[in-house]
């Protein structure tokens, strides 16, 4: 009666595995789809790619393509260590690692840590036009960055669209 009830629970197990619609396929060290030169890389960002959102957002039909949606997330990033690749509801690729990219200072569409910037703030449609200026202190991935207001210790996320560099 044992051995039917612990093979029933095996058998159940492998089933329920086999319906799951993330599966991981692999692991591998480090993968990149650029040549990686010898130069001083730093860890950006780890667990890139692991939320349910990430892993929507970098899915691809191809791992090579994943692996590019994973990497081109993270400003700066270069190639990934420590990788896990996913194979999702038996037809799309994500990946999930530690994304290293160059030292020193990181620019993403132009923009770096530092920079001074405006945008433009309305709190409704009928207010009057107002420009808002901080500086980067953080580009927190490829859609938005976090900036520090002026004259203020607020500081707010705001899409790298809205955003323009002032000349120093």
């Amino acid at each position: 009666m044992k051995i039917k009830f612990i093979l029933g629970v095996f058998a159940l197990t492998i089933i329920m595995a086999s319906c799951s619609s993330t599966q991981q396929i692999g692991k591998v060290n480090m993968i990149s789809t650029r040549n990686v030169d010898s130069k001083n890389y730093v860890l950006i960002k780890t667990y890139a790619g692991s939320t349910t959102k990430e892993l929507k957002k970098s899915r691809a039909s191809s791992i090579e393509e994943a692996i590019n949606n994973t990497v081109k997330a993270v400003p700066g990033g270069e190639y990934l260590m420590n990788v896990a690749i996913f194979l999702i509801k038996g037809k799309y690729y994500a990946v999930q690692g530690d994304v290293y990219g160059l030292s020193g200072t990181i620019s993403y569409r132009g923009f770096v840590a530092g920079d001074k910037v405006t945008w433009e703030d309305r709190a409704s449609l009928f207010d009057k036009k107002q420009y808002v200026s901080g500086t980067i202190i953080s580009l927190k991935d490829d859609n938005t960055v976090i900036i520090k207001l002026d004259n203020s210790e607020k500081t707010v996320e705001i899409s790298y669209d809205k955003i323009s560099k002032i000349q120093k």
